[in-house]
């Protein structure tokens, strides 16, 4: 993928590996939108880089996706990148009698339905671009799952198998289609105020993004970053072996969520 002279829509761009992206593609001279669902992170992260672009809205919610679409097509009818990141993450103990608390559904809606609710709306214009390309942001642990979090896996596989059919079927099409699966990256994704945060080696922001960058620069259609290599590898060949080293037996469940 060239990284340069592109229009690039990041959803959930205003922190985390969203905001990686965003800082990012700005540098190497791309025309940048950020989304999500608070306004004031997007407006502080988007003033430290000049001509960036804000829109507040709600992956989970329709009417907020046509408003973004009217707005970018509108505004931005160039656009031929889209990077669908927004996603959150929440542990949950089945052991206990109210799991999936107050919004059970909230990792589905968020991290699957809403990938699949811009990519349908926005396929229409990125097809009108010569070439363009579109990037799902899946996660390592789509090879193999964290017990702690099952439903924010599910959503990871899920979006892993729907970017490789994606890929296929899309294939004779202007549009490219890229999956980026991040290792556990320092962002707040799984942490919540006045909790302890869960244990995990985690790759800094910094050197994830070299990553990512020089893996997108490659052309391949498939970013397995940092420890992913390896779970893809594992999960794969041995996934008895890598799940039980994934979550030992004897591992504590905290009660943590957290949004990208």
């Amino acid at each position: 993928m060239n990284l340069t002279g592109h229009t690039v829509l990041i959803t959930g761009g205003g922190s985390g590996i969203g905001g990686g992206l965003a800082k990012a593609f700005h540098e190497r001279g791309n025309k940048v939108i950020i989304t999500g669902r608070r306004e004031q992170i997007l407006r502080d992260f988007a003033s430290k880089f000049p001509g960036m672009e804000t829109f507040t809205m709600d992956v989970s919610k329709d009417g907020d996706i046509q408003k973004l679409f009217k707005f970018v097509s509108d505004k931005f009818p160039s656009l031929d990148v889209l990077v669908n990141n927004a996603g959150i993450l929440r542990m949950t103990d089945f052991t206990k009698s109210d799991p999936l608390g107050e919004d059970p559904y909230a990792e589905i809606d968020i991290n699957v339905k809403g990938l699949i609710r811009m990519t349908t709306t926005f396929l229409p214009l990125l097809s009108k671009q010569k070439g363009s390309t579109l990037i799902n942001v899946s996660s390592g642990l789509a090879y193999v799952p964290l017990s702690m979090a099952p439903i924010y896996c599910a959503t990871k596989a899920a979006v892993h198998s729907l970017t490789m059919s994606l890929r296929h079927q899309l294939r004779n099409t202007p549009v490219r289609v890229i999956e980026l699966a991040p290792p556990a990256v320092e962002t707040d994704l799984g942490k919540a105020p006045g909790q302890e945060e869960f244990k995990y080696p985690k790759l800094g922001l910094e050197p994830f993004m070299v990553q990512t960058m020089k893996a997108l620069e490659s052309g391949a259609m498939e970013l397995p970053i940092g420890q992913s290599k390896m779970l893809k590898l594992g999960g794969r060949l041995l996934p008895s072996v890598f799940f039980n080293m994934l979550n030992p037996k004897k591992a504590p469940m905290p009660n943590l969520q957290g949004e990208a």
